[in-house]
């Protein structure tokens, strides 16, 4: 029997066959978006994990790089491009190679054999060596016979002084200790950060002197309270200078928040410290320098100085380091004017430094130029810049005028380092030493620290200075002459 096949039914089947082609395909590039789907995300996890590595890496390098730990002491170095020490030029800073003025004591030194073969040498010579070393440290302790003697007149008893006393007491207070031991402690504490009980150690071992942490505190009072006057020179001579670069760092007194000050510039330095509500306020500068100042702040763009009616130079390395610091995580377009900016700064410090090679016609074209490129770059900002980046372009329009304020005037510099290292000695005493725990122990900090550093940027010897203190029964202001430069 024959069997007759309908058209319509194998155009059915025709279509059944290419239907299942077609999903049998439709099946297999599902799998394969499938796996390619799987892939995508197994590499959106690895990209998430080494976002999120780089973030943590990039938030550890900022940490780092703004800890006031030694370099050393930090968990990565940057390798150096250069051999270690000063630059080709700097001057020396060995022992002079001539012989020394003054020769104490000659010895004779001989070698005749040889102290392997025990032969005796040939060709003898002489060669010479200096060492120059300190003797032993011994106290010298002097007694005052004091003739005293009844006033009939003002009913009164007297005694006299020596000009090498620096008390009057007698009885059981009559063991004193001299200036130069008293001058020595105050500065190993107030200069250089060394704690009470290692200066009490030091004088032990190596002075065989016995020495109290109390005694020496007491001393330090009556020392700043001599020294309060000059203090008050000093003060007035900051107020009256052309230029004073200012910082702050944090403090404490007892448990008490605070702040350390310091007001410097070439030839004075100023410390103050401040608690309570305005201590890190613009009312410190204001009390500091006066209503009257008419010289230049120069400042690191702390917001509190804003208020201040003052000339202000902004410190072009802060601004520096923030752009660098910005760059690291910005955007390819955001990275390009960044680095405009970044080259605008170091092109007016490159242009303040040649200011005496070139013509003033010349300079005063150029530090044009250098003030409409700066202006250009807050006017060409990229389209919807970061957060980062508007807050960096807003505080540098806030500031605009005083930016390039050395480049106008000579006796401003570019940046405010003098500040940060009149500061770091403040931060070592805080570190090793510690703070204050009194109101009474800050002020004698911030008086004698002040005449000291002072004294060592006059080219003068704080001892001769605390020796007429000392002399003094009442407190006087001792003028601090400052020295010539060496002769050349």
């Amino acid at each position: 029997m024959r069997l007759f096949s309908c058209s319509t039914c194998e155009q059915r089947n025709g279509d059944l066959v290419l239907l299942r082609e077609q999903n049998s395909e439709l099946v297999r590039e599902n799998c394969e978006l499938k796996q390619e789907n799987h892939k995508l995300k197994q590499e959106n996890d690895q990209l998430k994990q080494e976002s999120q590595r780089l973030r943590v890496e990039l938030a550890t390098a900022r940490r780092e790089a703004n800890r006031q730990a030694s370099p050393f002491r930090r968990a990565k170095l940057k390798k150096r491009k250069g051999k270690p020490g000063q630059r080709k030029g700097h001057a020396p800073a060995n022992r002079p190679t001539p012989a020394p003025e003054q020769i104490d004591r000659v010895v004779d030194v001989p070698c005749h054999t040889c102290p392997d073969c025990d032969v005796e040498l040939v060709d003898p010579g002489v060669v010479v060596q200096y060492q120059t070393d300190l003797p032993p440290i011994v106290p010298i302790t002097t007694q005052f016979n004091i003739e005293t003697g009844f006033c009939p007149c003002c009913r009164q008893r007297h005694q006299g002084r020596h000009a090498d006393q620096i008390s009057d007491a007698i009885g059981a207070a009559g063991n004193t200790l001299g200036p130069v031991v008293l001058t020595m402690a105050a500065e190993l504490k107030h200069r250089l950060g060394v704690p009470y009980r290692k200066i009490c150690d030091f004088f032990k071992t190596y002075c065989e002197l016995r020495v109290s942490p109390g005694a020496l505190v007491r001393a330090e009072q009556r020392l700043a309270n001599l020294a309060r006057p000059t203090y008050d020179l000093l003060l007035d001579a900051l107020r009256r200078s052309d230029v004073v670069h200012v910082d702050e760092t944090g403090w404490r007194i007892s448990s008490v928040n605070a702040w350390l000050w310091v007001f410097t510039n070439a030839n004075v330095t100023i410390y103050a410290i401040r608690t309570g509500k305005g201590a890190r306020g613009h009312s410190v500068p204001a009390d500091i320098l006066g209503p009257d100042f008419d010289g230049f702040l120069v400042i690191d763009g702390f917001s509190c100085y804003n208020v201040l009616d003052y000339k202000k130079g902004q410190c072009n390395a802060h601004l520096l380091r923030r752009a660098k610091k910005e760059r690291e995580g910005a955007p390819p377009r955001e990275q390009a004017h960044l680095d405009e900016l970044i080259k605008v700064i170091h092109d007016a410090a490159a242009l303040a430094e040649r200011r005496e090679a070139v013509s003033a016609a010349n300079y005063q074209r150029q530090t044009g130029q250098m003030e409409d490129r700066l202006i250009n770059w807050l006017h060409t900002l990229p389209e919807n810049p970061s957060d980062d980046l508007q807050r960096l372009a807003n505080h540098v329009r806030n500031h605009v005028t005083e930016w390039l304020t050395f480049l106008f005037h000579p006796e401003v510099p570019p940046t405010n380092n003098l500040a940060e290292r009149m500061l770091r000695p403040g931060v070592v005493t805080r570190k090793i030493g510690g703070c204050n725990k009194t109101l009474l122990g800050a002020l004698v900090h911030s008086v004698l620290a002040s005449v000291m550093v002072t004294c060592r940027q006059r080219g003068q010897n704080f001892l001769d200075l605390a020796r007429q203190l000392w002399q003094g029964r009442e407190p006087q202001a001792i003028p601090i002459p400052i020295a010539p430069p060496p002769p050349n």
